[in-house]
Protein backbone atom coordinates (compact mmCIF):
# COMPACT_ATOMS: atom_id res chain seq x y z
CA UNK A 1 0.00 0.00 0.00
CA UNK A 2 2.87 2.38 0.79
CA UNK A 3 4.26 1.74 -2.68
CA UNK A 4 0.91 2.63 -4.23
CA UNK A 5 0.81 5.96 -2.35
CA UNK A 6 4.41 6.70 -3.32
CA UNK A 7 3.63 6.06 -6.99
CA UNK A 8 0.50 8.27 -6.89
CA UNK A 9 2.42 11.13 -5.26
CA UNK A 10 5.33 10.82 -7.70
CA UNK A 11 3.00 10.76 -10.74
CA UNK A 12 1.10 13.79 -9.41
CA UNK A 13 4.27 15.77 -8.86
CA UNK A 14 5.63 14.89 -12.30
CA UNK A 15 2.32 15.80 -13.95
CA UNK A 16 2.23 19.15 -12.13
CA UNK A 17 5.85 19.84 -13.06
CA UNK A 18 5.40 19.05 -16.76
CA UNK A 19 2.12 20.97 -17.07
CA UNK A 20 3.49 24.01 -15.27
CA UNK A 21 1.16 23.73 -12.26
CA UNK A 22 3.79 23.37 -9.56
CA UNK A 23 2.44 26.50 -7.82
CA UNK A 24 -0.90 24.71 -7.33
CA UNK A 25 0.86 21.95 -5.38
CA UNK A 26 2.62 24.53 -3.23
CA UNK A 27 -0.70 26.22 -2.46
CA UNK A 28 -2.37 22.92 -1.60
CA UNK A 29 0.53 21.82 0.62
CA UNK A 30 0.35 25.06 2.57
CA UNK A 31 -3.44 25.11 2.78
CA UNK A 32 -3.88 21.47 3.87
CA UNK A 33 -1.82 22.06 7.02
CA UNK A 34 -4.01 24.97 8.08
CA UNK A 35 -7.23 23.12 7.19
CA UNK A 36 -6.11 20.08 9.17
CA UNK A 37 -5.21 22.21 12.17
CA UNK A 38 -8.55 24.05 12.01
CA UNK A 39 -10.38 20.71 11.84
CA UNK A 40 -8.44 18.83 14.52
CA UNK A 41 -8.11 21.55 17.17
CA UNK A 42 -11.84 21.67 18.06
CA UNK A 43 -11.92 17.85 18.25
CA UNK A 44 -8.94 17.83 20.61
CA UNK A 45 -10.59 20.50 22.77
CA UNK A 46 -13.85 18.53 22.84
CA UNK A 47 -12.00 15.34 23.80
CA UNK A 48 -10.18 17.16 26.60
CA UNK A 49 -13.44 18.64 27.88
CA UNK A 50 -15.32 15.32 27.96
CA UNK A 51 -12.35 13.49 29.46
CA UNK A 52 -12.42 16.14 32.19
CA UNK A 53 -16.14 15.54 32.71
CA UNK A 54 -15.40 11.81 32.89
CA UNK A 55 -12.67 12.44 35.47
CA UNK A 56 -15.07 14.51 37.60
CA UNK A 57 -17.73 11.77 37.29
CA UNK A 58 -15.15 9.18 38.33
CA UNK A 59 -14.01 11.26 41.33
CA UNK A 60 -17.66 11.82 42.34
CA UNK A 61 -18.26 8.05 42.32
CA UNK A 62 -20.73 8.05 39.44
CA UNK A 63 -18.63 5.60 37.39
CA UNK A 64 -18.50 3.17 40.33
CA UNK A 65 -22.30 3.29 40.62
CA UNK A 66 -22.69 2.45 36.94
CA UNK A 67 -20.11 -0.33 37.26
CA UNK A 68 -22.09 -1.84 40.15
CA UNK A 69 -25.24 -1.81 38.03
CA UNK A 70 -23.38 -3.66 35.27
CA UNK A 71 -21.74 -6.33 37.46
CA UNK A 72 -24.65 -8.86 37.59
CA UNK A 73 -25.07 -8.61 33.81
CA UNK A 74 -21.32 -8.88 33.23
CA UNK A 75 -21.01 -11.96 35.46
CA UNK A 76 -23.62 -13.66 33.28
CA UNK A 77 -22.00 -12.41 30.08
CA UNK A 78 -18.43 -13.35 31.08
CA UNK A 79 -18.78 -16.63 33.03
CA UNK A 80 -15.11 -17.59 32.70
CA UNK A 81 -13.93 -14.41 34.49
CA UNK A 82 -16.85 -13.84 36.86
CA UNK A 83 -14.60 -14.37 39.90
CA UNK A 84 -12.02 -11.79 38.72
CA UNK A 85 -13.48 -8.56 40.11
CA UNK A 86 -10.58 -6.43 38.86
CA UNK A 87 -11.01 -7.52 35.23
CA UNK A 88 -14.79 -7.17 35.46
CA UNK A 89 -14.23 -3.66 36.82
CA UNK A 90 -12.11 -2.82 33.76
CA UNK A 91 -14.80 -4.24 31.47
CA UNK A 92 -17.53 -2.25 33.25
CA UNK A 93 -15.47 0.94 33.10
CA UNK A 94 -14.79 0.44 29.39
CA UNK A 95 -18.47 -0.09 28.62
CA UNK A 96 -19.49 2.90 30.76
CA UNK A 97 -16.95 5.24 29.18
CA UNK A 98 -17.90 4.07 25.68
CA UNK A 99 -21.54 4.83 26.47
CA UNK A 100 -20.54 8.48 26.76
CA UNK A 101 -18.74 8.46 23.43
CA UNK A 102 -15.24 8.68 24.85
CA UNK A 103 -13.55 5.89 22.94
CA UNK A 104 -10.11 7.42 23.39
CA UNK A 105 -10.52 7.35 27.17
CA UNK A 106 -11.94 3.82 27.05
CA UNK A 107 -9.03 2.35 25.10
CA UNK A 108 -6.51 2.07 27.98
CA UNK A 109 -9.14 0.48 30.23
CA UNK A 110 -10.13 -1.89 27.43
CA UNK A 111 -6.52 -2.97 27.02
CA UNK A 112 -6.27 -3.65 30.76
CA UNK A 113 -9.48 -5.69 30.54
CA UNK A 114 -8.00 -7.77 27.72
CA UNK A 115 -4.79 -8.29 29.73
CA UNK A 116 -6.89 -9.47 32.67
CA UNK A 117 -8.77 -11.91 30.43
CA UNK A 118 -5.49 -13.16 28.98
CA UNK A 119 -4.43 -14.27 32.49
CA UNK A 120 -7.32 -16.76 32.46
CA UNK A 121 -6.60 -17.95 28.91
CA UNK A 122 -5.28 -21.53 28.69
CA UNK A 123 -4.41 -21.08 24.98
CA UNK A 124 -2.43 -17.84 24.88
CA UNK A 125 -2.53 -17.61 21.06
CA UNK A 126 -6.33 -17.95 20.81
CA UNK A 127 -9.03 -15.51 21.93
CA UNK A 128 -11.23 -16.77 24.75
CA UNK A 129 -15.00 -16.67 24.85
CA UNK A 130 -14.84 -13.59 27.10
CA UNK A 131 -12.43 -11.80 24.78
CA UNK A 132 -14.75 -12.28 21.82
CA UNK A 133 -17.77 -11.15 23.83
CA UNK A 134 -15.87 -8.09 25.04
CA UNK A 135 -14.85 -7.27 21.48
CA UNK A 136 -18.49 -7.52 20.36
CA UNK A 137 -19.59 -5.18 23.17
CA UNK A 138 -16.75 -2.78 22.49
CA UNK A 139 -17.37 -2.67 18.73
CA UNK A 140 -21.15 -2.42 18.77
CA UNK A 141 -21.38 -0.72 22.15
CA UNK A 142 -24.32 1.35 23.26
CA UNK A 143 -23.58 5.06 22.91
CA UNK A 144 -25.84 7.44 24.83
CA UNK A 145 -23.86 10.60 24.16
CA UNK A 146 -21.87 10.47 20.89
CA UNK A 147 -19.55 13.35 21.72
CA UNK A 148 -17.35 13.06 18.63
CA UNK A 149 -20.31 13.20 16.26
CA UNK A 150 -21.75 16.16 18.13
CA UNK A 151 -18.41 17.97 17.84
CA UNK A 152 -18.15 17.18 14.11
CA UNK A 153 -21.68 18.37 13.42
CA UNK A 154 -20.98 21.54 15.39
CA UNK A 155 -17.72 22.10 13.52
CA UNK A 156 -19.53 21.89 10.17
CA UNK A 157 -22.32 24.21 11.36
CA UNK A 158 -25.17 21.70 11.38
CA UNK A 159 -28.62 23.25 11.84
CA UNK A 160 -29.64 20.52 14.29
CA UNK A 161 -26.50 19.31 16.05
CA UNK A 162 -28.16 16.67 18.21
CA UNK A 163 -31.05 15.71 15.92
CA UNK A 164 -29.48 12.36 15.09
CA UNK A 165 -29.17 11.21 18.71
CA UNK A 166 -32.38 9.16 19.03
CA UNK A 167 -31.43 7.21 15.92
CA UNK A 168 -27.83 6.81 17.10
CA UNK A 169 -28.96 5.50 20.48
CA UNK A 170 -31.46 3.11 18.87
CA UNK A 171 -28.93 1.81 16.33
CA UNK A 172 -26.21 1.21 18.93
CA UNK A 173 -28.64 -0.52 21.31
CA UNK A 174 -29.89 -2.69 18.44
CA UNK A 175 -26.34 -3.48 17.24
CA UNK A 176 -25.30 -4.43 20.78
CA UNK A 177 -28.37 -6.61 21.27
CA UNK A 178 -27.86 -8.44 17.97
CA UNK A 179 -24.12 -8.78 18.62
CA UNK A 180 -24.65 -10.27 22.09
CA UNK A 181 -27.38 -12.62 20.82
CA UNK A 182 -25.16 -13.90 17.99
CA UNK A 183 -22.28 -14.25 20.45
CA UNK A 184 -24.47 -16.21 22.89
CA UNK A 185 -25.77 -18.41 20.07
CA UNK A 186 -22.25 -19.17 18.85
CA UNK A 187 -21.04 -19.88 22.40
CA UNK A 188 -24.08 -22.10 23.06
CA UNK A 189 -23.28 -24.16 19.97
CA UNK A 190 -19.67 -24.82 21.07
Amino acid sequence: MNLLWLIMIAVSLMYAFFTGNISVINDVCLKVGKDTFDFVLPLICMTCFWNGVLYVAKEAGMIKVLEKWFHPFLKWLFPDIKEDEETLGYVATNITVNMFGLGSAATPVGLKAMQGMQKHNPKKDTATRSMVTFLVLNTAGVTLLPTTLIALRSEFHSLDITGFMPLAIFSTVFASFVGVMVDRWCNHRD
